[in-house]
């Protein structure tokens, strides 16, 4: 939910600026995934559906992304991130607590088409939506369904980062530098999100998430 907003507003066109932020996930996630799911025992049927499913949609999203007027998008985005920030505020005990699975794993996989569409169209709060719906069918805490959605926000991002750059949307001056330090912030923040909790990373998502909702809805 950050650093879409920022490029933009660096001056650099939407396919490029997601095209970064996907160069950059496929390299972050892998760390946050780590930090989040260490010492758990993976469900890798559960990531080989989500992926799966998540892929074709994220051929979808970038087509999206690709013909689409950017000023519309941003608005629609904005409104969908206020969306995600009043959820996490309401449902504040959500995901606290481990249960047992509602839906079985193809099912859940099936919801990777949509996330994988929205990774791949624009990203922004999408770990709060495929953690959200992890913890919710498969009744896993907020925490480890976040080292899921970073698991398979990997492929999709090195899935829709192939897309964008095979039909021109690169710009290295973003992608070496972004790259970077996405990269070290992600190995830092993952280790403080795992140490705070759960409360912690809600409280910075709905402040952050507020912000950036506001700003990008009323274009400024």
């Amino acid at each position: 939910m950050i650093s879409t907003p920022v490029w933009l507003m660096l001056g650099f066109p939407l396919p490029v600026a997601i095209a970064s932020n996907d160069v950059n996930g496929a390299l972050w996630t892998t760390i946050a995934a780590r930090n989040y799911l260490r010492g758990h025992k993976i469900d890798w049927r559960l990531v080989a559906c989500f992926v799966a499913f998540g892929l074709i949609g994220a051929y979808g999203g970038a087509m999206v992304i690709m013909h689409c007027r950017p000023q519309n998008i941003e608005r629609i985005i904005g409104c969908i991130i206020l969306c995600v920030v009043v959820l996490s505020f309401v449902h504040r005990k959500f995901g606290v607590e481990e249960s047992a699975p509602k839906w079985n794993r193809v099912c859940t996989g099936l919801l990777g088409l949509p996330l994988g569409f929205y990774e791949a169209f624009f990203g922004a709060g999408n770990g709060i939506f495929t953690s959200s719906a992890i913890a919710a069918t498969r009744g896993l805490r907020i925490l480890e369904s976040l080292g899921y959605y970073y698991i398979v926000s990997c492929v999709w991002c090195i899935f829709a980062a192939a897309v964008y750059i095979s039909n021109g949307n690169w710009d290295l001056k973003l992608m070496i530098p972004s790259t970077i330090g996405s990269f070290t912030g992600a190995a830092i923040g993952s280790r403080i999100g795992r140490k705070q909790g759960v409360g912690f990373v809600k409280t910075v998502s709905i402040i952050v998430g507020s912000v950036l909702g506001i700003k990008m809805i009323l274009g400024l």
